[in-house]
């Protein structure tokens, strides 16, 4: 008998949750958070040149806050390629980052691109 009336409760609040709607914020999510680092485990360069391309239009992203983090994409899903440069460094490129849309916001990727320095 308990067991009967679990089931019945579970099985109302699951219809309750479905006819509530979704309650989005008006904030802006990245879809891309860059962290360029020099060599694989060195510091973060916080004055790289970092471009985010999607094939259709590419912009070039500033590094922000502490430690720096390059972020682009804001709000826009779709399949990325992302590069990196400093002067006397090399330049690395990711490609097929894909961010998704979320229920209300993108859902945001994480990567770390390291550079080196060009040998002579």
């Amino acid at each position: 008998m308990l067991y009967s009336a679990a089931l019945v409760l579970c099985a109302a609040q699951l219809a309750c949750e479905s006819l509530t709607p979704n309650v989005c914020d008006t904030s802006v999510a990245a879809g891309l958070e860059i962290t360029v680092t020099q060599g694989e485990n060195g510091p973060p360069l916080c004055d790289a040149e970092v471009t985010i391309s999607d094939g259709v239009t590419s912009e070039k992203v500033s590094a922000l806050g502490s430690p720096c983090v390059y972020t682009g994409a804001y709000e826009k899903p779709g399949t990325y390629t992302i590069s990196a440069a400093k002067s006397g460094m090399t330049t690395e490129t990711k490609a097929g980052v894909v961010v998704e849309k979320g229920k209300c916001h993108v859902i945001g990727q994480q990567l770390t691109i390291a550079i080196k320095l060009k040998q002579p």
